[in-house]
């Protein structure tokens, strides 16, 4: 299938570099972008375009997105929904309607610079090494100040119909499939997914620097055809 890799937060398509050739091993072609806009419709927009120039009803693609671009990618697939044949989250969700990324990122100069280190929990920082931290901030990009802020909004229930696998890093996926079952508000549109799939992989927030292989092999786990019942 045809893979489309979105970046998270101050990345952009290089943080994909070690992950692709894993699904290009598998048979997959990827083609990774970089977020465009200066504000959440924006950027949201910008995807819906490569969708439109690359996808079709017939041929649908996979979309997956990286932390605060996951947002961005559901919202892409609920405006084309014909268009994806995959969501896949690495350690991401889609938040609810009205909700958005992270409206206490603090904005520096008009823009939303990498936060220190210092700010990210344990299980955030889980692989990431002092190489791994340098290599981050050399290649880090401000945000559009307003993107982390910018309400989630969605319009064509479709887009529950689309399968959808999280990769969970942070949390264990027990406890996120758990959080999911228990109807927490927050995950009201994973629990209207209506095929979900959790998955774990225990490292930190970046596992395209820290596990990139195993990240890949995990999203090419996702995009295994399914056995099929009967003979």
């Amino acid at each position: 299938m045809h893979v489309i890799l979105v970046p998270g937060f101050w990345l952009d398509a290089s943080a994909w570099d070690d992950v692709a050739p894993v699904l290009v091993e598998a048979g997959h072609s990827v083609q990774a972008v970089t977020r465009a806009g200066d504000s959440l419709d924006e950027q949201v927009a910008s995807l819906v375009a490569v969708l439109d120039e690359v996808a079709t009803a017939d041929e649908p693609v996979v979309l997956a997105g990286h932390s605060g671009a996951g947002p961005v990618a559901y919202m892409a697939a609920d405006q084309r929904p014909a268009l994806v044949a995959h969501l896949l989250y690495v350690d991401t969700f889609p938040g609810p309607e009205g909700g958005c990324v992270n409206d206490e990122l603090p904005v520096v100069d008009g823009a939303v610079p990498l936060p220190s280190w210092d700010v990210w929990e344990a299980p955030t920082l889980r692989g990431m090494t002092d190489e791994v931290r340098e290599r981050f901030e050399r290649i880090a990009i401000p945000e559009p100040a307003s993107l982390p802020s910018d309400p989630f909004h969605y319009s064509d229930a479709a887009r529950h119909t689309i399968p959808a696998t999280v990769i969970s890093c942070e949390i264990p996926a027990t406890d996120l499939a758990q959080m999911v079952n228990d109807h927490q508000a927050w995950a009201a549109e994973l629990v209207a997914t209506e095929e979900l799939t959790i998955v774990g992989l225990e490292t930190g927030h970046w596992p395209m620097f820290t596990a990139p292989r195993e990240l890949g092999e995990l999203m090419v786990q996702a995009l295994a055809p399914k056995p099929t019942d009967g003979p």
